[in-house]
């Protein structure tokens, strides 16, 4: 029978509407038969009304959107609408991301075991183009529409994440922010990014690189497991593009196609943390060589930035100097107390007023820091650092144990305690400000090459009078 039943409510199952009665063969069952008729109208009409509004939304946005479209773009994203199967907007494409991501690795596990997927992979593929395509083609409304109505950001100041977090919000709000409010916004907006990203793809919330680094290795462990039985590494599931999962057991290729979409998961989210590392260094070190550096240096520096800088103002090599001798205090006592109330419970994120307090206490590197600039605060008692550092190890043992039940093989990412100038003096050590500033010296050099040239082609010219020019 088509039918299902559940012991759950209606609006445990997300349904809108009245529920219906038992009919039974009482002297009630006509009155039961007419009240269960009209629910029903009733769920359907709100399903209608539902859908009404979504369609309205989506005109709203439609017409939000095209306001900053010429009509040559209005055309093109008419055209990706239809090859995407979905109405063209910025959170929309997020999630057409996600839905390819995952229709990728499906058609990646069912081809390894054998399938045809050449069919479903031409169609992976003409959506994968028409996707890449129309985010470009966002990239560019977008930058066109911050400079359009938020003409006082300095657009260089500001990742492609963020302007386009900024545009979806002045979209669902249907109004353009006020000067006040923008930076408000893009702070609270550059905190959660990450988080916002990776969700697109996954359920679990951003920790750390180390973290990720973790996961892939368990994963790739518990690969080898079962493929090291029969000489495979995991390389070669690349290299025969997952064919050998033919040669394993139902049970078997079960374990190694969730451990290998789990593999594929966290690559993504790395390819999603490094492009967001990389654009807040180049924002505050337009210099610098971030090839040179591992991706734990370049977290750190992150977290560096996240709380000391949130602007993302550019930082010569005499400021970070500066801040790295003598790092300037970021929170009043009274601040101090108020982030210390909310580690151990006592207050809600909601009663914060200071918003870049309330950045620093959803991010964990920055925690600590917050933490050690406390401990320095000569009218905060040590009962009160020990208190919260109590607060927090529970709240970190909780959230261990968690992640020790859901994934087997876990490996934690522990955080030392450390104050902001020991923080800031481990960190930016001579290599690593090297490499901050190492394009700014090439240049240098490449001056000094330039005059050099020009003074000995000088010194010839003056030789030959003139001949050698």
């Amino acid at each position: 029978m088509p039918e299902r039943i559940s012991e759950k409510t209606l609006e445990e199952q997300g349904i809108d509407g009245l529920p219906t009665q038992h009919v039974g063969v009482n002297r009630n069952k006509k009155r039961r038969q007419e009240y269960n008729d009209l629910a029903i109208q009733n769920r359907s009409d709100i399903a209608k009304l539902k859908n009404l509004d979504e369609k309205i939304n989506n005109e709203k946005r439609v017409q939000t959107l095209q306001r900053h479209l010429s009509l040559n773009e209005k055309k093109v994203v008419a055209n990706f609408s239809r090859e995407l199967h979905t109405f063209i907007s910025l959170e929309n494409i997020d999630d057409k991301q996600r839905m390819l991501f995952n229709w990728k690795n499906s058609i990646l596990i069912k081809q390894a075991i054998g399938q045809d997927m050449n069919e479903q992979l031409v169609k992976f593929n003409e959506q994968k183009y028409s996707l890449e395509n129309a985010n470009r083609l966002m990239d560019k409304v977008v930058d066109r529409t911050m400079k359009s109505i938020y003409p006082s950001i300095d657009i260089d100041s500001v990742t492609m994440a963020e302007k386009r977090e900024l545009i979806k919000e002045t979209d669902s709000e249907n109004r353009i922010f006020s000067s006040e409010e923008i930076d408000t916004r893009l702070k609270a907006i550059r905190a959660d990014i990450l988080n916002k990203q990776i969700l697109t793809f996954t359920k679990r919330p951003f920790t750390s690189w180390l973290m990720l680094e973790n996961q892939q290795a368990t994963t790739i462990k518990n690969v080898e497991n079962i493929i090291s039985q029969k000489g495979y590494s995991f390389a070669d599931i690349e290299r025969s593009k997952g064919l050998i999962i033919q040669d394993f057991n139902s049970d078997e290729q079960d374990i190694l196609k969730r451990n290998i979409k789990d593999f594929e998961t966290v690559n993504q989210v790395k390819n999603v943390v490094e492009t967001q590392y990389n654009g807040v260094l180049e924002k505050v070190f337009p210099n610098i060589a971030k090839d040179q550096l591992s991706m734990v240096e370049k977290e750190k520096i992150y977290t560096a930035i996240i709380f000391t800088n949130p602007d993302l103002k550019t930082i010569s090599e005499k400021e970070l100097m500066d801040i790295v001798e003598n790092p300037p205090t970021q929170f009043s006592t009274r601040e101090h107390r108020q982030g210390i109330s909310y580690l151990t419970g006592v207050i809600k994120i909601e009663d914060i007023q200071n918003q870049h307090l309330v950045r620093i206490l959803k991010n964990d590197g920055a925690k600590q820091l917050f933490v050690g600039e406390a401990t320095k605060d000569p009218q905060i008692s040590s009962d009160e650092i020990e208190r919260v550092k109590k607060a927090m190890q529970q709240s970190r043992e909780k959230y261990e144990n968690y992640r020790k039940d859901q994934l087997k093989d876990y490996q934690s990412v522990n955080y030392r305690e450390t104050t902001p100038a020991e923080y800031m003096k481990n960190l930016f050590s001579n290599t690593v400000t090297k490499f901050l500033y190492s394009k700014d010296t090439k240049r240098q050099h490449d001056l000094k090459e330039t005059e050099w040239e020009m003074e000995k082609k000088k010194r010839q010219n003056e030789k030959t009078g003139g001949r050698g020019m």
